[in-house]
């Protein structure tokens, strides 16, 4: 999973068209296809929630993601009413790029140890946090579209509620202080 530092760092990093995507990732559990298949119209923010419909799920069934505050600060200076949430087709070039500028800020601080993305780690990095947060894997399951023993066999990392309180705390005013590009 995703550290608050990296994640922070990816998001102040990314480019302008990339923040939502990322964010919803990281703060919502949504896959990244669900993601990419998204609408504005189907993020509430005012309500809290992002509506999975069942046509655009893996497992063809509709459910209602959880949209915390974080993420609705996140989301507010791109919302539209309608339109999709990200503009990109192919996302692996992107978080290329992405890591790429990461890193070149890590270089730039001194830093030696590069960033590497991890494969579905955010949506394990969510799975992971919002478990430790509400101590419910049954309700992380159902916000997820998964079994509660998906969560534990697969995406549950162990993680404090100290640390998934810096997670679902994480604004972007704070990202932006921790990195910033030339």
């Amino acid at each position: 999973i995703f550290t608050v530092e990296e994640m922070s760092e990816l998001l102040s990093a990314a480019r302008y068209e990339m923040v939502p995507w990322l964010a919803i990732g990281a703060f919502s559990g949504l896959r990244t296809a669900e993601i990419k298949r998204l609408d504005w119209s189907e993020i509430h923010l005012a309500e809290g929630h992002i509506e999975g419909k069942a046509k655009k799920a893996k497992t063809a069934s509709r459910r209602v993601a959880p949209l915390p505050a974080n993420l609705a600060a996140w989301l507010a200076p791109y919302a539209n009413s309608t339109g999709p949430v990200t503009p990109f087709v192919n996302m692996v070039s992107q978080i290329n790029w992405l890591v790429e500028d990461v890193n070149k800020l890590r270089k730039q601080r001194g830093q030696k140890t590069p960033m590497r993305w991890k494969h579905n780690g955010l949506r394990h990095s969510f799975a992971s946090y919002r478990t430790a947060l509400i101590k419910d894997v049954a309700q992380v399951a159902l916000e997820c579209g998964n079994t509660p023993q998906m969560i534990f066999q697969h995406y549950r990392q162990l993680v404090t509620e100290a640390e998934a309180k810096k997670w679902f705390g994480l604004l972007p005013a704070q990202a932006a202080n921790v990195i910033s590009l030339p």
